[in-house]
């Protein structure tokens, strides 16, 4: 009998970090980063970061961190959902309980792709979710990608938030 595991949500561990690598890499169009990027997220930025499992399987990941300059902004670098978990807002849910956790945060800000669909209806959502305004700007320009042909990153931000 196999037993069932519900969904749960916390900050991640050094021991996820090769979870966290493993479900950005299926998760396109993620830019997929050094292991070592991910042990820095599961151990520099866990309390601004936040996982869901099932059991012992990560199956979500919101990696972020607060601005130096203006620690009530919380910037979002990467969010990613297994396949088996697509399609039930659970991206949302973890924004949500991350926000929960870090009650002093009243920005987000965020980069996406132009051609990354997902992604900003993700973020439009959680800007309707909080009565709050988003607004688009150049974040990063394609060129300063060199010359892996990485689309311009366009900065989102979202805020205050309610």
């Amino acid at each position: 009998m196999q037993e069932q595991h519900s969904l749960e949500f916390r900050c991640p561990t050094l021991e996820d970090s090769p979870q966290l690598f493993s479900l950005v890499v299926r998760s396109k169009p993620l830019d997929v980063n050094s292991r070592y990027v991910y042990m820095l997220v599961a151990s520099h930025f866990r309390q601004t970061s936040i996982v869901a499992t099932v059991g012992e399987k990560v199956v979500g990941f919101v990696s972020g961190y607060k601005l130096p300059e203006s620690p009530q902004t919380l910037f979002v670098w990467q969010v990613a959902v297994d396949e088996s978990m697509r399609g039930q807002g659970l991206a949302v849910r973890m924004i949500e309980q991350l926000l929960k956790q870090l009650p002093a945060i009243s920005w987000i800000h965020t980069t996406i792709t132009p051609s990354n669909t997902p992604s900003k209806r993700l973020f439009e959502r959680v800007a309707t979710l909080h009565n709050a305004a988003l607004e688009q700007e150049m974040g990063f320009e394609g060129t300063l990608f060199g010359e892996d042909g990485h689309e311009a990153e366009m900065l989102y931000t979202i805020g205050p938030l309610h």
